[in-house]
């Protein structure tokens, strides 16, 4: 079922799910605790970077981005960890901005949704990866738009650490469940292996949504230390993480059961990208009306806006500019088609006519050659006749040598009927004119 490679990942992630909770339920709050959590932490995350890595060298087209994406993404997640267990293991103290580890935990989701738009199951997929890339910057962007309008102001221009949180989660369990709810979208679609993976990838991103909403009430609460009992659960996503990219090892990109699956992936990702520009002002607005928030925050969001809104304004008429190009490629290829088909069709419609004039030449040189083998014959009696003069004997032979040059002739007039179907060389009607004169 598995890869060796895989087999030892997957065995490694149980272990360490399994000792991460004995520890957790073991022990108290206290600094062999934490240094268990963290650790086992950064041991799933490198498991899930070992299984994306292998995963991308043995897979091609939108997959290999797929699995590329996900690495990049599990990386950030893996520098996130580092961060943190970083001030906590070495440091032995609370990191002192958390908006370095949670801007890399943020990234996660969003480059998971990217990836996810690159429909690894699909060959069609393969056909407009420019256009994804494209859409994955125009994805990216605006979820840290998003990021930078709700959460940064809270430590960036005023100092509030229970918005910064209550933000923070809120946010980042909006992008995970994106990830859920895209997931079984695609579930839904495919069938066979694919649909496996999708739906293991599912369950496995929800379990993990959950326990990060979870941890995120219990230290609001007060609760949450690193290696308590509320980090259990979200090991567990990473496990049930870990065996779906496990499973999608081996798993290479198939042909489209609906023909038009391709075109209407394409509507959606306009459709979003029409949303995203138009959420924008709306953002702005709210920002505006928005009473309750400090004025710093509100110009600051303001300003925000107006950036991100030129930016993606010019990744939208990059799309454009893009999409011309590619309209004119096809226009040219479908005028070059037009002119290998006319060419075609005079062609046969030449190969044609020369198979009808072959055929008639034909028939008109079997009607002339029976006179002709009877002229022939009788000149052969004539020549042989005792009875005959000199001067009429030399007129007969004179006469069957002149039937032999005609059945010649005849002969070479049926030459370009045998030649004049469309599958034999061309041959021009001049030729076996020439031939017969000869």
């Amino acid at each position: 079922m598995f890869a060796r490679t895989q087999s030892i990942c997957l065995k490694v992630a149980i272990i360490t799910t399994v000792a991460q909770t004995l520890a957790a339920f073991a022990l108290k709050e206290s600094y062999a605790a934490t240094v268990i959590g963290d650790i086992a932490s950064l041991i799933l995350t490198g498991v899930l970077l070992i299984l994306c890595g292998l995963n991308s060298r043995s897979s091609t087209g939108p997959a290999r981005m797929f699995w590329l994406l996900n690495t990049a993404a599990f990386t950030f997640l893996f520098s996130s960890y580092s961060y943190w267990s970083y001030s906590e293991v070495l440091l032995k103290k609370s990191a002192p901005n958390p908006l370095i580890g949670d801007g890399f935990f943020f990234l996660v989701p969003a480059l998971m949704l990217a990836a996810l738009a690159f429909r690894p199951h699909s060959e069609s997929a393969a056909s407009d990866l420019r256009f994804r890339r494209i859409d994955f910057a125009f994805l990216l962007s605006w979820w840290l738009c998003l990021y930078c309008y709700f959460v940064v102001p809270w430590l960036t221009v005023v100092n509030n650490f229970a918005s910064y949180n209550r933000a923070n989660y809120f946010l980042v369990l909006a992008e995970q469940s994106s990830v859920v709810l895209v997931l079984l979208v695609l579930w839904r679609r495919t069938t066979g292996p694919w649909r496996r993976f999708y739906g293991h990838a599912c369950l496995g991103n929800m379990v993990f949504a959950l326990a990060n909403l979870i941890q995120g009430l219990a230290l609001a609460a007060g609760k949450y230390y690193s290696g308590s009992i509320y980090d259990v659960p979200l090991s567990l996503g990473d496990l049930w993480i870990i065996y779906a990219f496990a499973i999608g090892s081996n798993l290479q990109p198939s042909s489209d059961s609906a023909p038009a699956e391709s075109d209407r992936q394409g509507l959606w990702t306009a459709r979003l990208g029409m949303i995203a520009i138009v959420s924008l002002p709306l953002l702005a607005i709210y920002g505006y009306l928005e009473d309750s928030d400090p004025g710093v925050v509100i110009t600051f969001r303001l300003r925000l806006i107006l950036g991100a809104m030129f930016f993606l304004g010019a990744l939208g008429f990059l799309r454009l500019y893009v999409l011309e190009r590619e309209l004119q490629r096809l226009v040219a290829l479908t005028e070059s088609s037009y002119e290998s088909l006319k060419t075609v069709q005079e062609r046969i419609a030449l190969s044609q006519k020369l198979a009808a004039l072959g055929r008639l030449s034909s028939g008109a040189a079997h009607e002339i050659n029976n006179p002709l083998t009877a002229i022939f014959g009788y000149s052969g009696l004539l020549a042989d006749n005792p009875s005959l003069s000199p001067q009429e004997r030399r007129l007969a032979y004179e006469i069957q040598q002149q039937v032999r040059l005609a059945q010649s002739a005849v002969s070479s007039m049926r030459g370009p009927a045998s030649s004049s179907s469309p599958d034999s060389p061309f041959q021009s009607p001049s030729s076996a004119s020439v031939r017969i004169l000869e």
